[in-house]
């Protein structure tokens, strides 16, 4: 604006024109503006210093469908009133606002959602805004942009609060009779060449107690049924391992694109089998042939039984790209080095990649019991030693009662049903989710 510029010297000249000619009527404007002026340049040049703008996410984790609520506020925490103040907020593309109008932005990824208010002083105002979790990913909200000036706004400000939070969006996860799978041993019997280490929550057997055995050991029911001391035996930790392999190609030549339903698909059961193992006390991990935003290496969370591991491979599901970083069979012939003899090997898949069914009959010869799950709409390859499942036309059907399904959003952490209602006073949201019905 051309006054910004010229209005200190259009004010001193009409001053000194109204004193020279003894005008005061003409003084008095110049002086006027001289001091409207002064006055809002230096009203402008505070109107950002301890403004605070903040965000909250009382959720950093949702499951596709469900919904997040993001708080937002805004503190003048000055004596000087703020008669407008403008906030443009960047909210993600792929988690569509239920309640404020979001307009495309410049930034790639994003959305702008804008507020307009006005502060006095030491007030604070806040408001909030629900977001569909429409497709699993790890999103951004943020940067937010601010903008206010004097009351005339003649002289604007803006200034950026860069601060960024992050919610990651669980894929959807299915029971396994639901993906046609069996409940109980789906993928074979474990099996362990050495039993160097032994598991007290799953029990294989019983026997003769033995000097020196612990007394936690003995079985005291089936002592008293047969008149004789029974110790228990427990299976070998070994064989409670469980690899899961998600293959991310969807075609052949990574310049032919990719196939997103087969994408989802594969997550999808892939979380799922996740999901069972963690509620079978399987030491679960997970290697795709895949990278998550900013890492050129191939995802990978080493099998473990902690508490958080459920958590940590439906995160590293939720951010699998498009984007192949290697071959799958590359990536099992690196990770097979490390697995425990015995360790049980579940291959997700969508498209027969080169050397993918070697690579498992390899896995299946040296002991592993090794599965593939096919979820791609061709013919699965065909398998020898290695155990196959053709899920594609179960998930074509559960793909429709999910789309008939998807009427209403369900806030994140609510539960979907009686069981998992029974849960609600866990602490994490994910491990009411991820249980097993």
């Amino acid at each position: 604006m051309l006054f910004r510029q010229l209005w200190p010297s259009l004010s001193v000249l009409l001053l000194l024109v109204g004193i020279g000619l003894r005008e005061p009527a003409v003084a008095a404007v110049g002086a006027l503006v001289l001091f409207a002026g002064g006055l809002s340049h230096l009203w402008s040049r505070l109107a950002l210093e301890r403004l605070e703008y903040r965000r909250q996410l009382p959720e950093h984790r949702a499951f596709v469908g469900e919904t997040i609520e993001v708080r937002y506020s805004l503190s003048n925490r000055k004596a000087l009133p703020l008669p407008w103040v403008e906030v443009r907020e960047y909210v993600p593309d792929s988690l569509p606002a239920l309640d404020a109008h979001a307009a495309p932005s410049a930034r790639p990824g994003s959305l702008q959602v804008d507020r307009s208010t006005s502060l006095a002083w030491y007030e604070r105002v806040s408001w909030r805004h629900r977001f569909l979790c429409r497709q699993r990913g790890y999103y951004p909200f943020g940067p937010a942009l601010l903008r206010s000036g004097d009351v005339f706004g003649l002289f604007p400000v803006e200034g950026e609060a860069p601060a960024r939070h992050y919610v990651t969006v669980l894929p959807r996860l299915a029971d396994l009779p639901e993906l046609g799978l069996p409940a109980e041993r789906p993928f074979g019997e474990a099996r362990s060449g050495t039993r160097l280490f032994e598991d007290p929550s799953r029990i294989l057997g019983l026997r003769d107690y033995r000097p020196g055995d612990p007394l936690k050991r003995i079985d005291w029911k089936a002592t008293a049924r047969r008149r004789a001391l029974q110790s228990r035996v427990y299976e070998p930790s070994a064989s409670l391992y469980l690899l899961l392999a998600l293959n991310v190609d969807t075609f052949a030549q990574s310049w032919e694109g990719y196939d997103p339903v087969l994408l989802e698909r594969a997550v999808t059961v892939a979380g799922s089998v996740a999901r069972w193992a963690e509620g079978r006390r399987y030491a679960v991990g997970l290697v795709a042939n895949s990278s998550v935003p900013g890492a050129d290496r191939p995802i990978t969370v080493p099998p473990g039984r902690d508490p958080d591991q459920l958590t940590r491979v439906l995160e590293a599901l939720a951010m699998v790209a498009p984007f192949t970083i290697a071959p799958l069979a590359s990536v099992l012939a690196e990770t097979a080095r490390h697995l425990p003899m015995g360790a049980t090997v579940v291959a997700v898949a969508g498209f027969p990649s080169e050397g993918l069914t070697d690579r498992l009959e390899r896995l299946a010869r040296r002991g592993h019991p090794t599965t593939l799950l096919w979820v791609g709409d061709e013919p699965p390859p065909a398998c020898e030693r290695v155990r196959l499942y053709n899920l594609a036309a179960v998930m074509r059907r559960i793909e429709r009662e999910w789309l008939a399904a998807g009427g209403g959003p369900r806030r994140a952490g609510a539960p979907v049903s009686p069981e998992d209602g029974a849960q609600r006073e866990e602490a994490d949201p994910i491990r009411r989710w991820a249980r097993p019905t």
